[in-house]
């Protein structure tokens, strides 16, 4: 798994973004808009969950390349300069409708605790990103939750593609970069 790392918190751990393809997934399965219990009666098939769970992997992808491009030489409590927030809110509204598709989806039943994690994590990390974009700056503990909510994300993606729900990284890695 590929991660982009920005400078070294003030406590000396550097907290990692998720990189560009593992985000993107996660996107793309926010965007499949496939909850338990939630949306219709009729679940995606397995094909069609695939489908749209990698087409929100390619458009999250572009938005968190362009917010990890720019986050690259940033450090704890600096402002944000208005050439990261733009896309920082991009991506903020993309990872937002995309957990509420998934909210109103139903995927096949072997992906649903898989995409119950999904939501919560992008949820999350659209929170702190929320926050981020208010005040200005990250602080230390925000770097923190954001890696933690990516490692949830990493997770849920990587049991998804175990499921063969999505393809193995190495089939994927000529995609983007």
């Amino acid at each position: 798994m590929k991660r982009l790392l920005v400078p070294a918190t003030v406590t000396g751990r550097a907290a990692a973004f998720t990189g560009i393809r593992v985000f993107a997934i996660v996107l793309a399965a926010a965007s499949l808009g496939v909850v338990a219990g939630c949306g219709g009666d009729e679940r995606l098939s397995r094909e069609e969950f695939s489908e749209r769970l990698q087409s929100i992997d390619r458009r999250g992808s572009e938005r968190w390349g362009r917010v990890a491009q720019r986050a690259k030489d940033l450090k704890p409590d600096q402002p944000i300069s208005a050439d990261l927030k733009q896309p920082m809110r991009e991506l903020v509204e993309f990872q937002r409708q995309a957990a509420d598709e998934l909210e109103e989806l139903n995927p096949p039943e072997d992906a649903k605790e898989e995409v119950e994690k999904l939501i919560e994590a992008l949820r999350e990390r659209t929170e702190i990103f929320d926050h981020v974009i208010a005040v200005g700056r990250f602080t230390p503990r925000e770097f923190d939750q954001i890696t933690e909510s990516g490692d949830k994300i990493d997770e849920a993606f990587q049991q998804l593609r175990n499921k063969g729900f999505l393809p193995k990284v190495e089939e994927h890695d000529g995609d983007t970069s």
